[in-house]
């Protein structure tokens, strides 16, 4: 099948949004950056400069044995502790369970979230320090619903241009458990009609762009994965188990809802004390949560 992609210099690789055009959307990703490297001093570590070679050319790294195996046992602790509660979730359903306010429900949710070396590798891929934006600490169950939603494949416009997300999974998990997928490459290259719905199918992205470039990213507790949202990527659903995950998003400006910036009413929460002991050089990491 002769597909004609679309590259990232192209203003259909990043679509139409609010009142903001790919090219409108690309001028407004790079203002942002300019003001963070304006605002910001900061220097790229040449110790995550793989991570980021492997992030841009592929849209996904997965780093093995990378994550204290304690800090995340610890936060599995807490999160079945708010699972146990009940009061505190800010979603208890058929397929998932998901923690209201992590930062604040949980201690190493947030100890994860400003990991020195996260941050390292989320000012290496944009090249200036980035923001939090949302985060999710979130319980997958099997149950019998039709795949649907975020188990299809999708792109994240919750920045128009660039985005990274950090994946923790609290255990193992294999084909059967949920892990989430990526189609390899898919962060430089889209094709025509990709814009025309937003829910894409196995069958139609592997014929795109080959079965092989569909990438199924198992790994243990400890594993950390890493991937540029901007590609087309989703979760599998559960065939057995369960899988229990924090996810974080880094951005250079709040994340966007329907290509404007969401309201700072809405955006994701963290304590005023905890951003108080935050050092200095991490308080920026924090610019877009909302502080409580």
């Amino acid at each position: 099948m002769n597909i004609n992609f679309i590259g990232r210099n192209n203003a259909n690789f990043y679509g139409h949004w609010a009142n903001r055009n790919g090219k409108q959307s690309v001028d407004y990703y790079n203002q942002k950056c300019l003001e963070r490297r304006d605002k910001y001093e900061f220097q790229v570590d040449p110790e995550v400069k793989s991570y980021v070679e492997e992030v841009n050319k592929k849209g996904y790294c997965k780093i093995e044995n990378y994550i204290d195996i304690s800090v995340l046992e610890k936060l599995n602790g807490e999160f079945e502790d708010l699972i146990q509660d009940g009061s505190k979730l800010k979603q208890n359903s058929q397929s998932h369970i998901v923690a209201g306010d992590p930062f604040l429900n949980t201690t190493a949710a947030l100890e994860l979230a400003f990991d020195d070396r996260l941050i390292k590798i989320a000012t290496g891929f944009f090249n200036c320090i980035p923001g939090i934006g949302t985060f999710n600490l979130r319980k997958s169950l099997v149950n019998n619903l039709p795949a649907e939603g975020t188990n299809l494949w999708h792109r994240d416009f919750n920045s128009p241009v660039k985005i990274i997300k950090f994946f923790f999974y609290l255990n193992d998990v294999d084909e059967n458990n949920g892990p989430f997928s990526y189609v390899e490459e898919s962060n430089n290259k889209m094709f025509n009609g990709w814009w025309l719905k937003h829910r894409w199918l196995d069958e139609e992205l592997g014929q795109i762009y080959g079965n092989d470039k569909l990438k199924r990213l198992t790994a243990k507790k400890g594993d950390l994965l890493i991937a540029t949202t901007n590609g087309w990527h989703k979760g599998e659903k559960l065939v057995s188990g369960t899988r229990s995950m924090l996810t974080i998003n880094f951005l250079v400006h709040p994340e966007l809802a329907g290509g404007v910036e969401q309201d700072e009413s809405k955006r994701f929460k963290i304590s005023q004390e905890d951003f108080n002991n935050l050092p200095d050089w991490k308080k920026p990491v924090a610019d877009f949560l909302l502080k409580v």
